[in-house]
C-alpha cells in the first residue's frame, strides 16, 4: 500500500524545529538528519543510462539508516533469505515477552542495559524450562528474538517477539519434543512468573551497584524507598507473557519474520494527513479491533518516533541455542540428520540486485523502456 505522505517529508518539514528544542541524544540527532535527507538529493545521486536505447534515470541516494522506512526493503529480504537456511521441518511457536508500564521510565534512561537484560532473562527463562525434567524435554532448544519498543500509537512499550522451535536436542543427541506442543512450548503462566522474578532480582542488583541512571522525574524509582516499594508491587503483579497460535510450517514462519524483523515504529502507509502544523496517522485499537486516527503536532510526532531510536550498534535481533551463530553449523546438521531433512541451498552473500531479482523476479538492471 502506497502513501502520498512520507516520514522523510515530515522530518524535513518539522526537523529544524525539533532540533531547536534540544534534548536529543547524538544518535537521535543523527537519525533525524539522515531520514530527513533520505532520497531527497541532499545525500547525492547517481545516474543510470541504458547502453541499448540511451534512456536515463536519476536515483537519489538512500541514507541507509536502520530506522528509515525507505531503507529496509533489501535488508529485510536479504536477512530472510539467510534465515531460510536455518529453518527445520518442525513446529514453531510465537511468544511475546513484555514488562509492566512502571518499568518504562527506567528503560528509557537505560536502554542498552535494560534491553540486554530483557533478552537475557527471556532466554534464561526458556532454557530453565527446556532443561527441567518436569517439562519432559530436557534438551537444548533455540530462539530467534526481535526487540520492538512501540505500540500502535507509537508509545514507548519495550517487548520481545520470539520464534521458538517446539523441539530440542538432548545431551545424548536424541530429538526431544515438549509435552505442551499442542498449546505452547511451556506453561505461559509459569514462564511469566519465572521471567518476573529473574528480571527483578537482576534489576535490584544493578540498582545496588549504582549502575542505573534514574532521573528525578521517575518518581516510582528515584529514592531507595520508592525503588523497593515499586519492586515489591511488581512482584505481586502478573507480567505479560503470551503466545499466539503455532506456525503451520516454514512458510508461515518466514511470513511472520518478514513482518517483524525490520519493522520501524511507523511506516508511510499509516500516515493519512500532513498539514503545515500537524500529522495524522492510523492505528489499530486492539481492544475494539477498530482502526482509528491520532493527530499530533509535527514536532510531537517526531518526538514519539525518536523515542524508539536504538543505542549505537545495538543488536535488536538475536539468535540462541541451536539457532545461534556459534552453534548452528554443527547442531542444525545433526538435527537434520535425525529428522531425515535435506540441507537447504546456501544463499551466500547476495548483492542488492541479486536480492531484488530473487524475491521479485524482476532484474532492476533491465531498462524499463
Amino acid at each position: 500500500m502506497s502513501s502520498r505522505y512520507s516520514i522523510t517529508a515530515i522530518f524535513e518539514q518539522f526537523g529544524t524545529s525539533v532540533k531547536q528544542q534540544g534534548h536529543l541524544s547524538a544518535e537521535q540527532l543523527k537519525v533525524l538528519e539522515l531520514i530527513g535527507q533520505c532520497r531527497t538529493g541532499a545525500l547525492g545521486s547517481h545516474k543510470e543510462r541504458c547502453t541499448g536505447c540511451g534512456h536515463t534515470k536519476v536515483h537519489y541516494n538512500s541514507c541507509g539508516n536502520r530506522h528509515c522506512s525507505n531503507c529496509q526493503g533489501v535488508n529485510r529480504e536479504r536477512w530472510l533469505l539467510k534465515r531460510a537456511e536455518d529453518l527445520l521441518p518442525i513446529s514453531y511457536f510465537h511468544g511475546v515477552f513484555t514488562v509492566p508500564r512502571e518499568l518504562r521510565s527506567l528503560f528509557l534512561y537505560n536502554k542498552r542495559m535494560l534491553y540486554n537484560l530483557l533478552f537475557r532473562c527471556a532466554w534464561e527463562t526458556l532454557q530453565r524450562f527446556a532443561k527441567d525434567p518436569l517439562q519432559n524435554m530436557e534438551a537444548k532448544t533455540g530462539m530467534i528474538s526481535i526487540l520492538h519498543t512501540w505500540n500502535q500509537k507509537m508509545q514507548y512499550h519495550p517487548h520481545l517477539h520470539c520464534i521458538l522451535p517446539a523441539d530440542g536436542i538432548d545431551q545424548q543427541g536424541a530429538w526431544k519434543t515438549s509435552r505442551e506442543k499442542n498449546d505452547f512450548l511451556f506453561s505461559v503462566q509459569a514462564l511469566s512468573d519465572t521471567l518476573k522474578k529473574k528480571f527483578l532480582i537482576l534489576l535490584t542488583d544493578l540498582y545496588q551497584k549504582g549502575a542505573l541512571r534514574i532521573p528525578d522525574t521517575a518518581i516510582l524509582w528515584n529514592t531507595p524507598a520508592a525503588f523497593y516499594t515499586t519492586k515489591r508491587a511488581l512482584y505481586k503483579r502478573k507480567w505479560v507473557v503470551y503466545n499466539k497460535p503455532s506456525f503451520d510450517g516454514a512458510t508461515q514462519v518466514m511470513e511472520y519474520l518478514g513482518r517483524y524483523t525490520h519493522r520501524i515504529a511507523i511506516s508511510n502507509y499509516r500516515i493519512v494527513k500532513v498539514t503545515a502544523t500537524h500529522v495524522s496517522f492510523r492505528y489499530l485499537d486492539r481492544n475494539k479491533q477498530e482502526t482509528k486516527t491520532l493527530t499530533f503536532t509535527g514536532e510531537d510526532f517526531i518526538a514519539r518516533f525518536l523515542q524508539h531510536v536504538l543505542p549505537k550498534g545495538f543488536t535488536k535481533m538475536r539468535h540462541y541455542g541451536f539457532l545461534s551463530t556459534r552453534n548452528k553449523k554443527v547442531d542444525l546438521a545433526k538435527i537434520r540428520s535425525l529428522l531425515g531433512a535435506a540441507t537447504p541451498e546456501k544463499a551466500g552473500k547476495l548483492t542488492a540486485r541479486e536480492v531484488i531479482t530473487k524475491t521479485t523476479g524482476v532484474d532492476p538492471w533491465l531498462c524499463p523502456k
